[in-house]
């Protein structure tokens, strides 16, 4: 994965789509086209409050009192006129940043949620640590600094035009000397302003460049204390049950030593930076009255413009100053940029790996007018490279039921997941069946809601009545839920594991696929338990073929057919399981193997040709 030159380019790439996108487009023109015009209306109220700071004073000056009150008026519509327009340009813009940050959290949302990506990121790039993290905090961050820095760039670059003209026109020139060489300098406020800011700009940068990376590391370690957390909550029963909370509290501690030490090297660079700034900030308001001053004492401007000429002079600082007054917001902005668009690498390459040449991945056909399940030449790898299966060559017909045994580590589950098209890492071909498909895992996936809408996951078939739920729900033993199909619980967290996998058996006699995969979905059950769902699955879907990965005792009763993963010096290799070869096989290894024997002579001889056919 590589990282970018440029953060910014690298961030346009992911997130400009935004104003291209249809749908998106003609509400994304419109704000920006309002930011714009919003900007230039506030440059214009800028002015007028310049030209009234001059008028004003020049009136104080000459105690004018007619002109002092009539210059209130003007001050109220000048007031009036700012407050409707930067209300107006913050609605503006927070519709824009609220807008582009769902348009960038959906799109992130649809890479990462597609085709196993949200698995295969895990297995993939430890570098790309909770995605989670970087779509609701890294991109909230990362679109509302953005369009800030957008509207104060343009704000600047408006105003520093603006009073660039103005303070040129009020400087006139001035005499220098250097040794025997005498000049006259026009518009030298304009280069006071100019190496003021550019010398506490090159300061800034010089002090708190290192801000970025230490704003990096500390939004990695608070995603990482976030992440301890939940994971804490999550298996709040196992911790309980193991009494792991001792060990979880030295893990949490650990994880807020890492942010303290994060934070307070963050804390250094701000504390450096904070010196400059803060002198910069003090020095502000004096620095242009010192630059104009010899225009005052020689006459040469009025009190009005010197005041004028300070205002003027403080605009075009305030514009060129842009990165001192922002750069710890875009070292924190760098830093979420950079999140988001790691993650958008990671995914590109995960994308690049289901589009690879197909000797460079496992290719799985889409279902054609064949009832078989085909593994050809399958080889499974890790995402390193590590072959965990080195060789299958595998026929399943419908309605088969096949086992799948194995060493732990073996390579039993990744089949699994192989054939469901979300582990691309190995080499060969799969051609898919017609007809549905459903994958049991061990633990089953449970969605937020009612127990009905966890029963009709993912969709909902159709003619499925009430009395269908309570129906399942009572065949796979679990009577006391039937009463409770529209209560909403966390009921991953309620349920126990064997109930769980008793609504997994439910789930599957109410959506009738034609395939099941089950990866240790017994596991949770009891002998009494796994011999019911499974004479319950073989009954209700008698024409359904069934593909087990499981260790229990007992699980071969309910197969036709078993295959083993048998280790080998390159990788498992799948195999037919020898107690349960058919009989026709071991008939033909002893024919091949009574052939090298020497013939008996008289009786046994013509008894065993007669045995052989011959």
């Amino acid at each position: 994965m590589d990282t970018p030159h440029s953060s910014v380019r690298a961030f346009a790439a992911v997130a400009s789509g935004y104003w291209t996108a249809p749908g998106y487009r003609l509400v994304a023109w419109s704000l920006t086209g309002g930011m714009v015009l919003l900007g230039v209306v506030n440059v214009g109220i800028a002015l007028w409050l310049n030209i009234w700071n001059r008028d004003f004073f020049n009136a104080l000056d000459k105690k004018d009192t007619a002109q002092l009150m009539q210059l209130v008026w003007v001050l109220a519509a000048i007031v009036g006129s700012a407050g409707v327009a930067v209300a107006i340009q913050l609605h503006v813009k927070r519709r824009l940043q609220v807008n582009w940050r769902a348009w960038l959290s959906q799109v992130t949302i649809r890479r990462w949620l597609t085709a196993g990506r949200q698995y295969q990121l895990g297995m993939l790039a430890e570098e790309v640590d909770n995605p989670d993290g970087r779509i609701a905090e890294d991109i909230r961050v990362s679109t509302e600094l953005a369009v800030e820095f957008a509207q104060s760039i343009l704000q600047c670059v408006l105003q520093l035009f603006t009073f660039l003209s103005v303070l040129w026109i009020l400087s006139g020139t001035m005499p220098i000397r250097i040794g025997g060489l005498e000049f006259d300098l026009p518009g030298y406020m304009v280069w006071c302003a100019v190496a003021y800011a550019l010398i506490g700009s090159l300061l800034t940068y010089a002090l708190g460049r290192g801000l970025i990376q230490a704003g990096n590391v500390r939004q990695s370690r608070e995603a990482d204390f976030r992440s301890g957390l939940t994971r804490a909550r999550e298996h709040a029963e196992g911790i309980a049950l193991m009494r792991g909370e001792v060990d979880e509290r030295e893990r949490l501690r650990g994880s807020l030593f890492d942010l303290r030490a994060a934070w307070n090297v963050q804390t250094r660079g701000q504390g450096n930076l904070s010196l400059l700034t803060s002198s910069l900030a003090y020095l502000a308001p004096i620095v242009p009255l010192i630059v104009a001053l010899p225009r005052y004492l020689g006459g040469e401007i009025a009190l009005g413009g010197l005041m004028q000429t300070a205002q003027a002079f403080s605009s075009v600082q305030w514009a060129l100053s842009w990165l001192i007054d922002n750069f710890p917001k875009f070292a924190e902005w760098r830093a979420s940029t950079d999140r988001v668009v790691h993650l958008h690498l990671a995914l590109t390459d995960l994308e690049e790996a289901a589009e690879a040449p197909d000797d460079a991945r496992i290719v799985v056909h889409a279902a054609t007018e064949s009832d078989l399940l085909l593994m050809r030449e399958l080889g499974v790898a890790r995402p390193d490279g590590e072959m965990l299966v080195a060789e299958a060559e595998v026929t399943i017909r419908r309605p088969e039921r096949v086992l799948i045994r194995g060493q732990s580590g073996s390579g039993k589950s990744t089949i699994m997941r192989a054939v469901a098209g979300v582990w691309p890492w190995g080499r060969g071909a799969i051609h898919l069946p017609t007809g549905a498909i459903t994958f049991m895992p061990q633990k089953p996936y449970f969605p937020l809601g009612t127990l009905r809408d966890v029963l009709l996951y993912p969709k909902v078939p159709e003619g499925i009545t009430d009395a269908t739920l309570k129906d399942m729900l009572h065949k796979v033993g679990l009577d006391h839920l039937r009463d409770r199909l529209d209560e909403t619980e966390r009921w991953d967290h309620i349920l126990s594991g064997g109930e769980q996998q008793r609504v997994a058996f439910a789930r599957v006699l109410i959506h009738r696929p034609d395939w099941i995969f089950m990866d240790e979905a017994t596991s949770a059950l009891d002998e009494v338990g796994q011999e019911n769902v499974m004479k319950l699955l073989i009954e209700e879907l008698p024409e359904t073929s069934v593909i087990s990965i499981g260790h229990r005792p007992g699980l071969e009763a309910f197969h036709t057919r078993e295959l083993t993963l048998i280790p080998g010096a390159e990788g498992t290799k799948l195999r037919a399981h020898a107690g349960s070869r058919p009989l026709a096989d071991i008939y033909r290894k002893m024919v091949v193997a009574s052939r090298s024997t020497p013939r008996a002579p008289g009786f046994w001889a013509t008894l065993r040709a007669n045995l052989l056919g011959r």
